[in-house]
């Protein structure tokens, strides 16, 4: 049986890799891109943990899932940005890590259905579920700050 990692554990290779770090300074949802993919991998280690699931490769695809900079975008914006920043990211995590096929599919079809890539395992749907919770309360708070 596999040890029982922490989140930390998991996260540290990435969190201290130079290429990922660059994500803390891009905006998103109204945080940084990497507060928020951190946020969605916390949700997602906990979640894949109660289900009994791969929760170290759904946490380490979560890291990774929005691990491109707005420049790589080319000036791509709205509906098309949702379709291709999932293959940047990707492209990114296999350039910077081993990625296994749970993580590739996770990362990959993390946009579902928007991205037509259809999600493979339960790792890559808590993914994709989660991110979108998250994302949509992050974008909520963000357009609708009350003062």
């Amino acid at each position: 049986m596999k040890n029982d990692l922490s989140f930390e554990a998991i996260a540290s290779n990435i969190l201290s890799n130079k290429k990922f770090n660059k994500i803390s300074l891009e905006t998103h949802h109204g945080m940084s891109r990497m507060d928020h993919s951190l946020k969605v991998a916390r949700y997602v280690y906990n979640i894949s943990k109660k289900l009994h699931l791969d929760y170290e490769s759904a946490t380490r695809a979560a890291i990774l899932h929005d691990f491109f900079t707005n420049d790589e975008l080319c000036g791509t914006k709205g509906f098309a940005e949702l379709v291709v920043h999932p293959s940047i990211a990707l492209a990114n995590a296999k350039g910077e890590f081993n990625l296994n096929e749970i993580e590739t599919n996770a990362i990959e079809t993390h946009m579902f259905p928007a991205s037509l890539k259809f999600p493979k395992y339960k790792e890559s749907w808590v993914l994709s579920l989660v991110d979108k919770t998250i994302s949509t309360v992050e974008l909520f708070q963000h357009k609708f700050k009350y003062t």
